[in-house]
């Protein structure tokens, strides 16, 4: 097996309306959800799946969100420094989609490969109008940064494959991996939010296309049936507060 080892690394938390979690859910009751990102060693390469929100968002998420928790700590560098890393070690950053809370800290990884659905960067640029406030052209929009647009399911390196997940986005996509002792896993991205989107095979309520989502959820559990892989759904509250923190990793 070439993956050796995968971090979970929290982005802070911000408040989420049960009406932006669930599909046909109206209920503007919010909860606290985390922002996650992970970064899978291989035997070659050093790859980060997601970056969380940008720096210049969290002052404004703090002052009007009270469900919002964000520390130094939190911080996408700092996470990597803890683990011993630097932004200059990863080789490949994994966009699950261009999403704020996804895309944030994509600018820091300018000697990184960053990798894309093509549909999701084309569509990203120019959103329609119920679903651009969620982009900002800022976190995606880095002149000489060397994207790498990917048009389908694609294997990064051995034990590391993309997955294409449409539906919550144009453009989504989830990662396959293969751990020697773990098993194999599912990071899932906002394809499902919560492990009842799994579970119950429902939609998030951020969606741009409820029908290609749930077959994208469908498609997840029938590969999780068959592989026996694990999905990690991308933010749920209760998975996370179980979910391995650094020091410890999944081997």
């Amino acid at each position: 097996m070439a993956v050796k080892a995968l971090y979970a690394l929290q982005n802070g938390f911000m408040g989420f309306e049960r009406a932006g979690l669930f599909y046909g859910d109206f209920s503007s009751e919010k909860t606290a959800i985390p922002v996650a990102c992970y970064l899978i060693r291989t035997g070659d390469a050093t790859i980060l799946f997601d970056t969380g929100l940008s720096p210049r968002a969290v002052p404004g998420l703090l002052r009007n969100d009270p469900l919002a928790r964000f520390t130094d700590a939190d911080l996408l560098v700092h996470r990597l420094d803890a683990i011993g890393l630097n932004v200059g070690d990863v080789d490949m950053v994994v966009l699950s989609h261009l999403h704020y809370d996804h895309a944030g800290g994509a600018e820091f990884f300018s000697k990184s490969e960053l990798i894309v659905q093509k549909d999701e960067f084309a569509y990203a640029h120019y959103p329609a109008a119920f679903f651009a406030g969620f982009y900002y052209r800022k976190n995606f929009d880095l002149p000489g940064y060397r994207w790498r647009l990917l048009d389908g399911d694609t294997e990064l390196a051995p034990g590391v494959s993309v997955l294409r997940t449409d539906g919550h986005t144009p453009g989504h996509q989830s990662l396959l991996l293969e751990l020697p002792e773990t098993g194999p896993v599912i990071l899932a991205g906002d394809s499902c939010y919560w492990q009842e989107h799994i579970d119950a095979e429902r939609p998030p309520g951020v969606v741009w296309n409820p029908t290609l989502a749930m077959h994208s959820i469908k498609r997840l559990k029938t590969l999780a049936r068959l592989t026996g892989a694990r999905i990690f759904p991308g933010h749920d509250p209760v998975f996370w507060r179980g979910v391995k923190q650094p020091p410890e990793f999944y081997r």
